[in-house]
């Protein structure tokens, strides 16, 4: 009998996937924290105390409606072994509304709280698409050709999160580049870490930044003011005229990435559907993972959620559906408390900035895979007027001025840049280590990162990137040393050849 089964409330291997799961998710919101009181100067009130209360109603309503619903599933069946699927706060819709909708509010208004008010409504209705695309996104798919949807996406992911994301990151390049450095080694280098990868970079570049004086104290200390008892609030205002009119010329943009999310959805059930959980479906938790947003966008909450991938990792581990919960009081903790913001002040926003850009890479990327070869010209079509307007909007308000820093140079600093991150994906680190020192040179000399070459009056090498190139020369000299994944990498290969071989036998 299936009801005699006792399906466990929370067992070992739930504390490692709440713990990761969390972390994957409270990474992003320590990078739009720091965007929200950095670049939009918002009250630490509005976001400590209205914006975090509800990112715990969010996770509330969609973890714990997850824990029940699989919970149910797992009793149904007698499967107390039964892993859920993950779910919580979503990397690409989060900076969409920030990039692309809040900021160019800001910008226009010069109001924060208005700005905050646009991004929540914009959640709100964000929830209710993808409630419908729950239902309709099949539908869409048959109708609209795969390139040009997620051309139009991959050019949104360009535009705002990768191109505004870089902006900030070359600013501080000794924090910032080097932070990217580490997020790209750890993914693309494919090394298995048992914390989020997003976590490290934030934990090496905040440590650097704080090393190098970049960090003030006083920072750490004015956050202590925002340590409460936070109880969340309705937040009706967002209905007003002024913000609803302010919101709809960015409908758009709202519908088009909160269908992709759905999509992204239904491929998180599907890579549990191979794991050989074929009885799961995909409706119900999506549906939730909207109701989940809308609910939480009444409450102030603007960064949006849905269902993640990771199920094999997560099931191989042998979590189950508590973990859910244990995501649930974690976030209770940093929501309630106020403990984000001294967190926060901790972390300099060159320090996340990286993360988006990789978010953005990975998103780009994702057009490409998902569409036949033939098609790559309309992806890169679609992708063009997003990223023509972002381009002149920008050049004509004077921004982007962290871009100066691959100006001089900017065929040299491609090569090289290319040249990194190849060798990276090859785990080749003693030819990282070589191109950082082709790389320091040319700068010393004048030939990039350098209005002038050396002995011109114009000549002013960026030592944001002198520091970096010498640090990551010594970096991946002790990283080839010490034969840094070797083990790891190899087996990939191994496995990607076995792969190709049954491929080829197959045809």
């Amino acid at each position: 009998m299936t009801d005699s089964v006792k399906i466990p409330l929370f067992k070992k291997a739930d504390l490692d996937a709440s713990i990761g799961v969390f972390f994957d998710g409270f990474s992003k919101v320590i990078v739009a924290v720091a965007i929200l009181l950095g670049t939009f100067s918002l009250d630490g009130g509005t976001v400590f105390g209205t914006m975090m209360p509800g990112v715990l109603v969010t996770v509330l309503v969609m973890n714990g409606g997850l824990w029940l619903y699989y919970r149910h599933i797992a009793k149904s069946r007698g499967d107390a072994n039964l892993t859920a699927v993950p779910a919580g706060l979503q990397a690409g819709r989060m900076f969409i509304w920030l990039y692309s909708i809040m900021l160019p509010v800001f910008n226009t208004t010069g109001d924060a709280e208005m700005a905050f008010k646009v991004g929540v409504l914009a959640h709100f209705i964000g929830g209710a698409v993808f409630i419908i695309g729950a239902f309709v996104v099949p539908l869409i798919l048959r109708i609209v050709p795969a390139g040009a949807l997620f051309g139009s996406l991959a050019g949104g992911a360009m535009a705002f999160l990768i191109l505004q994301s870089m902006d900030g990151t070359l600013k501080m390049p000794l924090v910032g580049w080097l932070s990217l450095i580490v997020l790209f080694v750890i993914y693309l280098g494919k090394v298995n870490t048992k914390l989020p990868a997003a976590l490290i970079a934030i934990v090496v570049g905040a440590g650097i930044a704080w090393v190098t004086g970049s960090m003030s104290f006083s920072t750490v200390t004015d956050s202590l003011q925002n340590l409460n008892f936070y109880i969340p609030n309705v937040t009706f205002g967002i209905f007003s005229g002024d913000v609803i009119s302010q919101t709809l010329p960015f409908l758009p943009i709202v519908i088009v990435f909160s269908l992709n999310e759905v999509i992204t959805g239904i491929q998180a059930v599907e890579q549990a559907k191979e794991c050989g959980d074929t009885f799961f479906t995909t409706t119900k938790p999506l549906v939730l993972c909207g109701v989940a947003s809308m609910v939480g966008a009444l409450f102030g909450n603007p960064l949006a959620v849905g269902l993640y991938w990771g199920y094999p990792g997560w099931k191989k581990m042998g979590s189950g559906t508590g973990y859910h919960l244990g995501i649930v009081v974690l976030y209770a903790l940093v929501g309630l408390t106020g403990l984000s913001a001294i967190i926060t002040a901790f972390i300099p926003e060159a320090v996340v900035l990286p993360i988006l850009v990789f978010v953005g890479i990975s998103s780009y990327s994702q057009a490409f895979e998902v569409v036949t070869k033939k098609y790559y010209p309309a992806v890169i079509m679609a992708s063009l007027p997003v990223v023509m307007d972002f381009m002149m909007d920008n050049v004509a308000e004077g921004k982007l001025q962290g871009f100066l820093a691959f100006d001089p140079g900017s065929a040299f600093v491609g090569l090289l840049v290319g040249c990194v991150f190849v060798f990276i994906i090859d785990n080749e680190w003693m030819k990282v280590a070589i191109t950082n020192v082709v790389a320091l040179a040319l700068t010393g000399i004048g030939m990039i990162h350098s209005p002038g070459l050396l002995f011109t009056d114009t000549y002013s090498p960026d030592l944001g990137f002198v520091a970096a190139y010498c640090v990551l020369a010594v970096a991946f000299l002790v990283l080839h040393f010490i034969k840094f994944n070797q083990k790891a990498h190899q087996a990939d290969l191994e496995a990607e050849k076995a792969a190709a071989l049954a491929a080829a036998k197959q045809e």
